[in-house]
């Protein structure tokens, strides 16, 4: 009864040692889930900002032509057809030279929300890979650590058993 109970205790012991380990091992996995989390909320955020920021351009391009199409209408009902011609003229310069500052203002917007965009997945991607690379290695090293533990709870088992 003794020796039972003694093996019990070393039972005990390993076990615990390997449940502890395992509990470290789901804390790591806890702490890689958040990570990727916190990449998902990133993603989201520029994402958004690139919708927003394609929204005010389009709303900009779109009140820019209503501008133009009331000053040319406003000119034809004036009815001087030989100045309209050379309004018109200076109207399609001026649209272009505001098409023209328009894609000045808005292209570094857009091009550091893609720089952004892009060195996220990048990393997204490097994150992922390593998390899985971890996630193997821990998987082997906690089934290499289980049989170390079974063999010296044996061994212990075995050595009290012969100081009896």
């Amino acid at each position: 009864m003794a020796k039972e109970q003694i093996a019990k205790g070393v039972d005990l012991v390993w076990d615990s040692w390997v449940n502890s380990l395992k509990t470290i091992e789901k804390v790591q996995e806890d702490f890689e889930k958040r990570a990727l989390q916190a990449f998902n909320v990133q993603k989201e955020f520029i994402e958004s900002s690139v919708n927003a920021i394609n929204a005010i351009e389009e709303e900009a391009k779109k009140a820019s032509k209503e501008w133009q199409e009331r000053l040319e209408n406003s000119l034809k009902e004036l009815g001087k057809e030989g100045q309209f011609d050379e309004v018109s003229k200076w109207l399609e310069s001026v649209q272009e030279i505001t098409d023209k500052a328009q894609n000045l203002a808005w292209k570094p917007n857009n091009a550091l929300l893609d720089l952004f965009a892009n060195a996220q997945k990048q990393i997204e991607i490097t994150l992922q890979q390593a998390i899985e690379q971890q996630k193997q290695e821990r998987i082997e090293t906690l089934g290499k650590i289980e049989e170390i533990a079974n063999q010296l709870k044996e061994t212990h088992k075995k050595l009290l058993a012969v100081a009896d």
